[in-house]
């Protein structure tokens, strides 16, 4: 590995070499080699092909190196000398150190998207390369490009995530969640934004975020910390309230809070949590629910489900069934 990172280093490496020690990068063990040998590297360069106050003059060059070509940084060996330094410190997820980059080296390196799942009746934690931590609900996806922190933090979302996000204010971290967009520069908030709701919601906890619309450059609300803002994809409309946070965040300890939830909206929250397919009678599925469920297994939710509303579950192969129990209502009517 050691050769592999003086190439690298050298600017002599492959694109595929390229590519291939910016995957193994991702890892923060990794990072700590890297920048150990690095720092190896860089003490046993011949300092005389340096010129003096070498430092001060980086801007200039990034400057000039906007307007050259690298065919045309070969015609000096003192300036080409400068190209290959300017590219050896272009590292996309150096964290805590000073991060040097050219931009022609964006440009010839591919562009790829890692991909973390939550699979149903899952949460999943992960570590981003910038520092932040992002807790997936159960269902949910994110994904990010092989320049993440280096020149962006987009993040795309589908479905549920929790975010505490390292602060950077040259560089924020944008949400994509389909039509609405949040952008941050250090704070903690939840995102849901599932394909199949009408809504997508933002709750912040702590700092300040920035709501934006892909399809409006007019749309614009700043969220304070303990408001929840729900935006309807249909009407196009945002909604503000306060509300206690934890009730819409706590899912990322493993506990979940139904409140005032129609069996339409629960049964998606089920489905995910518990990885279990449901069907319900459509003259049931306006009945509302309020209970929290934290390590209850689906039994005892299902138990609970069925003595809040005059409901009963059957199973019916892989799916549980959701039907009026007529005799409860007919008590409940009288």
């Amino acid at each position: 590995m050691k050769n592999s990172i003086t190439k690298y280093l050298d600017g002599t490496a492959s694109k595929a070499e390229q590519a291939k020690m910016l995957l193994w990068l991702r890892q923060k063990e990794n990072r700590l080699v890297f920048n150990s040998l690095k720092l190896e590297w860089k003490n046993g360069l011949d300092k005389e092909q340096l010129p003096a106050d070498s430092e001060k003059t980086w801007s200039t060059i990034q400057d000039q190196l906007l307007q050259k070509s690298y065919t045309g940084w070969q015609s000096s060996r003192k300036m080409n000398q400068f190209f290959r330094i300017a590219a050896i410190f272009f590292f996309i997820l150096s964290v805590g150190s000073a991060v040097y980059f050219v931009p022609n080296q964006f440009r010839n390196t591919a562009e790829f998207y890692t991909n973390v799942i939550a699979d149903n009746g899952h949460i999943s934690k992960v570590e981003l390369p910038d520092g932040s931590t992002v807790w997936l609900n159960s269902g949910s996806e994110i994904s990010y490009n092989n320049f993440f922190a280096a020149n962006n933090r987009n993040i795309k979302l589908t479905g549920e995530a929790y975010f505490s996000v390292t602060k950077n204010k040259d560089i924020p971290l944008v949400v994509n969640a389909g039509e609405l967009e949040v952008k941050v520069l250090g704070t903690k908030f939840n995102v849901a934004a599932y394909p199949e709701s009408k809504n997508i919601s933002v709750v912040l906890e702590s700092g300040k975020v920035e709501l934006l619309s892909s399809k409006s450059e007019t749309f614009q609300y700043q969220l304070k910390p303990g408001e929840k803002a729900s935006f309807n994809k249909d009407s196009r409309e945002l909604d503000v309230s306060q509300v206690n946070t934890s009730k819409f965040t706590s899912w990322k300890d493993g506990m979940i809070n139904i409140y005032d939830q129609t069996l339409e909206e629960l049964v998606k929250r089920l489905e995910t949590r518990y990885n279990q397919k449901f069907k319900f009678d459509e003259a049931i599925k306006n009945y509302h629910f309020t209970f929290t469920i934290k390590n209850e297994s689906l039994d005892q939710t299902i138990g609970l489900m069925e003595k809040i509303a005059p409901i009963k579950a059957e199973q019916n192969g892989e799916i549980i069934e959701f039907k009026l129990e007529k005799k409860r209502k007919r008590a409940v009517d009288e």
